[in-house]
Parts: structure tokens; C-alpha cells; sequence
């Protein structure tokens, strides 16, 4: 009698590197967050991974999908508002116009995508694009862990803290900080404000209502146990969860990432995109 062939499931899974170890986070057959880490010098990471997740889909063929990110300041975007409506090909043939004109890189040596966002007057298109070698060159961060998407690091750190905290509200102020990032980001009707700073995040929430010349009316913080934590203005919420928040925010791609109900496409590189999208 023949063996009955079972079709692979795809388990997406968000992978982040931070003191020294791989985290990764998914979500099991109940749909529960589940989550694994390990030193990055140990061998043959996958095959752990692998060996751990069995344990939440027994006798299921895997098929897994890595989402990492990469570091904003390692790529160029812009944010347009157009006075009408554009369809997927208009999208990328304008991306391709903004990217020809203003960027003076060889198009071919980019990858590119955009955000397409429907507004009550207008439309907003969000490009985003990274130069080949240095989306290469950011994988190689992984190992032998082999990505099939790479987003930017703000928007998995916003996916997280949407997890928490529900869809945004206006004037909402996120502030995430660990080790390496310092990021102050909120979403506008013009689109994505973002600033990025060494300094420690009162300084930054001073840098980026002086730069944006705005005040928010919610600020929300979410800061690594690796973090000396000082006091922070009593209105100023924290998140608090044992999850690695970027790891979580991966595993978040295309899932939970409201946008107006609009368009969104921020993977900078993985197995579908073609040689210029």
C-alpha cells in the first residue's frame, strides 16, 4: 500500500542575533508565540532549531521560512504622497523612476520594495531600497542559517510592539533600546518617523520632538534586560515581555502588520523577489 505524501507545512519563523546567541520566535498548531535561543558558536543551529520544533508539530514535514532584518541605516527610503490611486506595476514602475533619478547607483545593483498605503485624500508610497552587496553582506551576520526574508529592524520592532499594544493611535511614540539601536518611530499621515541615536531615550524623545517639531500624546518603551534602565516621566508606558522583541517582530511579517489596510511589501530580499523587486 503507498505511503500517503504529505505536503510540507510552512512554519515562518522570525530569527534575530543578539549577545551572541540566535534567537528565534514562531507560533505553534494553537497559535501560541513559542520560542528558542542558542549560542551562535554552537553547530549546526538549524538542526537544533529542527530538533526543537518537532516538538510543537509532531509528524508534520516542515518547510521553514527565516525572516531576519536589517539595520535602517543600511538602507534608503523615501516617503511620496500622490494625488491618486496606483495599482501594483504602477507602483513598481514609479519606485524604478525615484530610484533611476535619485539614487546614483546602477539600478541593477539595488533590491528594492514599497509600501503602498490608500489615504482619504491622496496616496502614500513608501520606497525602501538596499544595495545588493550590502543586503549580502548583512545576511552573512546569520551564519549558515540561510534567510529567505530580510525586512528593516524598525518595522519587526513595530509589528512587536503592535502585538501588545493594538493598532496605532495618533501621536504615538514608540522608543526601543538595546545594546547596539536606540530608535524613536512614529507613523504619520506622511509616513514613517524615525530617528535613530546613541544617545539614552529622554535625550532621544528631546532630539525627536525637536526634529519633527511634534509632541506625542502616548509613548510607549520597550527596553533589553541588557539596558541600564534610569527613571522614566510616569506617563511614558513600558512593555515588558520575556520574548525577544525583534525575533518576535520577524516572526510578525505579513501577519499582523496593519497598514490602512493597505499594500504592504517591506521584504528587502528573499527567494521570490525578482532582480529588481
Amino acid at each position: 500500500m503507498p505511503i500517503p505524501y504529505k505536503k510540507r507545512q510552512i512554519i515562518q519563523i522570525g530569527v534575530h542575533q543578539q549577545r551572541n546567541q540566535f534567537q528565534f520566535v514562531w507560533f505553534d498548531k494553537q497559535s501560541q508565540i513559542q520560542s528558542f535561543s542558542i549560542s551562535d558558536n554552537e553547530r549546526d543551529i538549524e538542526t537544533h532549531l529542527m530538533n526543537r520544533l518537532i516538538q510543537d508539530f509532531s509528524q508534520v514535514r516542515l518547510k521553514l521560512r527565516l525572516v531576519g532584518c536589517i539595520s535602517p541605516h543600511l538602507i534608503w527610503s523615501k516617503s511620496l504622497i500622490l494625488p491618486q490611486s496606483l495599482n501594483a506595476q504602477e507602483c513598481e514602475q514609479q519606485c524604478r523612476f525615484v530610484l533611476q533619478k535619485e539614487l546614483p547607483i546602477p539600478f541593477e545593483e539595488l533590491w528594492f520594495d514599497y509600501i503602498s498605503t490608500p489615504l482619504k485624500q491622496g496616496f502614500r508610497l513608501e520606497i525602501y531600497a538596499v544595495r545588493r552587496m550590502v543586503a549580502q553582506e548583512a545576511q552573512k551576520a546569520y551564519g549558515a542559517l540561510s534567510l529567505d526574508v530580510l525586512d528593516v529592524a524598525y518595522y519587526a520592532i513595530l509589528r512587536s510592539f503592535r502585538l501588545f499594544l493594538g493598532e496605532d493611535q495618533d501621536n504615538s511614540l514608540y522608543l526601543y533600546q538595546d545594546e547596539s539601536h536606540c530608535f524613536a518611530m512614529m507613523n504619520t499621515h506622511q509616513g514613517l518617523q524615525l530617528l535613530q541615536t546613541q544617545e539614552n531615550l529622554t535625550a532621544l524623545y528631546t532630539q525627536f520632538c525637536q526634529r519633527f517639531e511634534t509632541e506625542s500624546a502616548r509613548i510607549y518603551v520597550y527596553q533589553t534586560d541588557d539596558v541600564q534602565r534610569t527613571d522614566l516621566p510616569e506617563s511614558w508606558q513600558r512593555v515588558e515581555t520575556e520574548l525577544p522583541f525583534i525575533a518576535l517582530g520577524n516572526s510578525l511579517w505579513q501577519k499582523d502588520f496593519v497598514q490602512n489596510n493597505g499594500d504592504s511589501s517591506t521584504a528587502l530580499l528573499n527567494g521570490c523577489l525578482n532582480e529588481g523587486h
